[in-house]
């Protein structure tokens, strides 16, 4: 039952534009801990930006706190979790800009996600805040450390569902680089119903059906990248796993 009540939470996220960037990191976490309650999750984050003084700047408040991106432990789903990230003071750059876009917008401030490739930022007012030291850089800084890669609009504002979906691909990589193939599936699952036409989550959710040992389900969705999808390296790549495939039943070990 809780796989549908996050499926129908997830579609609701996909369509209401309204639903804060606070409302999709706690539904990431609620994926990872299905026992959290969000609702004492979400008290606990506002008790916590109520605590920032008036005169203080939020990023700074935040790093007063002890909260950091910047710690000797690896990654793990714990840095996902808003749950852990406040118990800690620790979490990867979308984790703690989303704690720092509430709190600011709970003390006044305009705020907004920015989809910067790799790594995400804040702007708070006129401020571009890189939260894992929560320091203000400059937009130059960040594209040198691009290396010379071009985007279409690296500094676009980041929507609640487009933040829904790069902490989904965080936990995706925690779960792929640990092999729980079938977690992992259950992500792109959520990620397809925020991106439902998107070729390439398509494509990935057969490779793990092949890893799961599904090879109808795998053929299903190779056929539907190789029909519809716009990239034409990514349809040719799905009809050679259909041709690999074949009609038998495959299973890939």
């Amino acid at each position: 039952m809780t796989a549908l009540i996050l499926e129908a939470q997830f579609r609701k996220l996909a369509e209401d534009g309204s639903q804060d960037e606070l409302s999709a990191a706690l539904l990431v976490n609620w994926v990872l801990d299905p026992t959290i309650d969000t609702d004492a999750l979400r008290h606990r984050i506002d008790e916590l930006a109520s605590a920032c003084p008036a005169g203080l700047a939020p990023w700074a408040f935040m790093q007063q706190q002890g909260f950091s991106g910047d710690w000797p432990e690896p990654v793990s789903l714990a840095h996902s979790c808003l749950a852990d990230v406040l118990k800690t003071g620790h979490g990867i750059p979308i984790s703690l800009g989303v704690l720092l876009l509430h709190m600011a917008r709970r003390r006044g401030f305009d705020a907004a996600g920015v989809n910067f490739p790799g790594h995400f930022l804040t702007r708070i007012g006129d401020a571009l805040i890189d939260p894992v030291h929560f320091r203000l850089v400059t937009e130059d800084e960040c594209l040198r450390g691009l290396g010379g890669t071009a985007f279409p609009d690296p500094f676009a504002t980041a929507t609640s569902a487009m933040i829904a979906l790069r902490m989904l691909n965080n936990v995706k990589a925690q779960l792929l680089g640990s092999s729980q193939w079938d977690q992992a599936l259950g992500i792109v699952g959520y990620q397809l119903i925020l991106l439902p036409d998107n070729a390439e989550l398509r494509f990935e959710r057969a490779q793990l059906w092949e890893r799961l040992g599904a090879p109808d389900a795998a053929r299903q969705s190779y056929a539907q990248v190789a029909e519809g999808a716009g990239d034409a390296k990514l349809r040719s790549a799905a009809e050679a796993r259909l041709a690999e495939l074949g009609e038998g039943d495959t299973v890939w070990n």
